[in-house]
């Protein structure tokens, strides 16, 4: 790793890109573990390190996408993002089965030829109102912090005009609450949350992990 580091810190050479898939359960989806595998990428230990963020995950469906997202990278050259984009993005059974965490580095020449080093770190999931995962955000709760009912005992449904295309995420929804209720309704897609890049509908991405104050944006007070 420490060879090929020193490559691609030298100019006109390179970059040999160095990656690390993690193919067991949810790995990505805690924040500890999100803060700890991004480290790697600020280290210059890898280039990009994948994995899942969903509860579970079968082999069957996102192989097939895991298998182009690394040709897309190491056959074809994509940049990191772009290849993710263009395989798991591009596959929404893969994404309907499991949101996907990759922290990546994208490396820019500056001015006397140096190499910068930047860090990014994002999810690239489906929005599945039925299965209450709206915005790609399985992790919703219901905003009664009485309640704090987990978005699987919630209902979902778009509230007002629908939008298409890359204008989706303007739609609003409302949710009606099955444990205590409540119902809201009006609810805009948070600002941090962007569709991605996908000939596919309902497919989105945001930075990984959430802040606190995004958090609470979709009822996770804890």
């Amino acid at each position: 790793m420490k060879a090929i580091s020193a490559i691609n810190s030298k100019s006109g050479a390179g970059p040999c890109v160095r990656g690390l898939v993690i193919c067991c359960g949810s790995t990505g989806r805690l924040s500890e573990s999100a803060n700890l595998l991004n480290r790697f990428i600020e280290r210059d230990v890898f280039d990009f390190v994948l994995t899942f963020a969903g509860v579970s995950t079968i082999d069957s469906i996102v192989v097939p996408a895991l298998n182009r997202f690394i040709e897309n990278v190491y056959v074809f050259d994509m940049h990191i993002w772009d290849a993710m984009e263009e395989s798991f993005g591009e596959d929404r059974y893969a994404l309907n089965q499991s949101p996907m965490y990759i922290s990546f580095a994208t490396i820019t020449n500056g001015p006397n030829g140096e190499r910068n080093h930047i860090v990014d770190a994002r999810v690239l999931a489906y929005s599945n109102l039925k299965d209450g995962c709206p915005w790609g955000l399985d992790i919703y709760r219901c905003w009664n912090v009485q309640c704090q009912a987990p978005a699987y005992n919630m209902i979902f449904h778009v509230h007002g005009k629908q939008f298409f295309g890359q204008r989706w995420v303007e739609m609003k929804l409302k949710y009606m609450c099955l444990q205590c209720k409540m119902m809201q309704k009006g609810i805009t897609c948070p600002s941090w949350v962007h569709a991605a890049r996908s000939q596919n509908y309902g497919h989105v991405w945001y930075q990984w992990p959430l802040t606190s104050a995004q958090r609470h944006e979709i009822g996770v007070i804890q």
